[in-house]
C-alpha cells in the first residue's frame, strides 16, 4: 500500500516573493490568494524564509505607529524556516504541525528549491480523504484491533504509547 509524501499533495502552485519585493504588494498578493503565508526565495528559487500573516501584520503596525517608509518582504519575512522534502511522509508531516505554531511547510528539492508547500489544511483533506484506507484508520466497526488507527497512529509517532 502507497503512503502519502509531501510531494503527492503539496500545492505546487501556491504564492512565492523574492525579497525586494515591496511589502504592501506582498500582503495585497497573499489577501486576494487568501493564504496565511507564502514562501520567499532568491533569484534561483531556493528558500530564503516564510513571509507570514504576523509577519505581514507587524509590517503594517510598524508603518501605521511610526509612518515608517515603504518596507520590502525582507525587513519583515520570517527567515528561521523548517521544510521538508518531497519524500517526507504524511505522518511525518503531521507530526511537524502538532509540535510547532506554523501553518505550512515549504517543500524543496534536494537544492533547496521551493517546489510546493504543504499546509494543516491539507494534511486534513489527504487523512480525510483515505477513510477507506485500513493502513491509516484500521478496521472498521467492534472488530478494530487495539492500536489501529490514526489516533494510535499520532500517539506512537509522538511517543506517548
Amino acid at each position: 500500500m502507497k503512503v502519502l509524501t509531501a510531494g503527492d499533495i503539496m500545492d505546487r502552485t501556491e504564492l512565492t516573493f523574492e525579497e525586494g519585493l515591496d511589502i504592501g504588494s506582498a500582503i495585497s498578493r497573499l489577501m486576494r490568494a487568501k493564504l496565511n503565508g507564502a514562501a520567499v526565495v532568491d533569484g534561483e528559487g531556493r528558500l530564503c524564509g516564510m513571509l507570514t500573516e504576523k509577519d505581514c501584520l507587524s509590517a503594517l503596525v510598524r508603518q501605521a505607529m511610526d509612518g515608517a517608509p515603504e518596507a520590502i518582504v525582507g525587513d519583515f519575512m520570517t527567515r528561521s524556516v523548517e521544510s521538508i522534502g518531497p519524500n517526507t511522509q504524511l505522518l511525518d508531516i503531521a507530526h511537524h504541525f502538532l509540535k510547532r505554531t506554523y501553518r505550512k511547510l515549504p517543500v524543496v528539492d534536494a537544492d533547496g528549491r521551493v517546489i510546493g508547500q504543504v499546509s494543516r489544511r491539507d494534511i486534513l483533506r489527504a487523512i480525510e480523504s483515505a477513510k477507506d484506507n485500513p493502513f491509516m484508520y484500521g478496521a472498521r466497526g467492534p472488530a478494530r484491533a487495539e492500536g489501529s488507527g490514526v489516533h494510535s497512529a499520532m500517539q506512537r509517532a509522538l511517543g506517548k504509547s
